[in-house]
């Protein structure tokens, strides 16, 4: 359960935030107490006070559950949105065609479909779990605006978004096996700037290997999780 926020100055002392190693094929996993977060520089989401605020009654009712909407949309099977999907555990598959990138996921039977025509986004009533992604290329680097996201989703699992969260991700291939993958979202009603987040993805070097499905099936799990108190309920155990 990866959260965004942390601090630099736990990534083991060998590696840098802009020139992690490896070869996994899956983003590269900072410890759990540092951050993607680049920019705010104490790597923090730049919640509005009053979103702060929310922020506590929402990680109160993410310890401790009694609705389902109080357990991780991810884990209810919900797709994760944008930029989640990128960091959630999982490889990542990307296709291209004329007119398009796209992106194929393990988790959740997730796809993206990223048309690069030039088309303008679809209605802003209309709200999609991963989004509306529009790309065009900058060299060699793919740039993604997404809109039209849908509020249920989380941005991990102690931070959430609005529907106004605008969401503009840059892939730059760095290498024949590296992107590096960054971010910057924007909701001037819920944040007080513009924040980024930053990582390294690696190919995957293994032969053969075959993206497959995993697709979450979890009414019993969600069911479970509200029975026994969520994660404070098992501090207890």
């Amino acid at each position: 359960m990866l959260s965004l926020e942390g601090d630099h100055s736990r990534w083991p002392a060998e590696f840098v935030i802009s020139d992690l190693t490896g070869l996994s094929g899956i983003p590269d996993l900072p410890p759990l107490t540092a951050t993607y977060i680049i920019d705010p520089a104490d790597g923090k989401i730049p919640y509005q006070p009053w979103a702060a605020a929310k922020r506590q009654e929402f990680i109160a009712d993410m310890l401790s559950p009694t609705k389902r909407e109080h357990v991780d949309p991810f884990t209810r099977g919900f797709l994760p949105g944008v930029p989640r999907i990128n960091y959630i555990f999982g490889r990542i598959q990307i296709l291209q065609a004329p007119g398009y990138v796209v992106m194929l996921y393990e988790q959740n039977s997730t796809y993206r479909v990223i048309q690069l025509d030039g088309r303008p986004h679809i209605g802003e009533n209309v709200r999609l779990l991963n989004g509306d992604s529009r790309g065009r290329w900058d060299g060699n680097t793919l740039v993604v605006d997404v809109t039209n996201q849908d509020a249920r989703t989380w941005l991990d699992w102690l931070s959430f978004h609005g529907d106004r969260l605008h969401v503009v991700e840059r892939w730059m291939l760095a290498g024949p096996d590296r992107i590096d993958y960054r971010a910057t979202l924007t909701d001037p009603t819920m944040f007080t700037q513009p924040w980024t987040i930053a990582f390294r993805i690696n190919r995957f070097m293994d032969q053969g290997y075959e993206l497959w499905e995993n697709p979450y099936s979890t009414e019993r799990d969600v069911e479970r999780i509200l029975r026994g108190g969520g994660l404070a309920g098992r501090r207890k155990e």
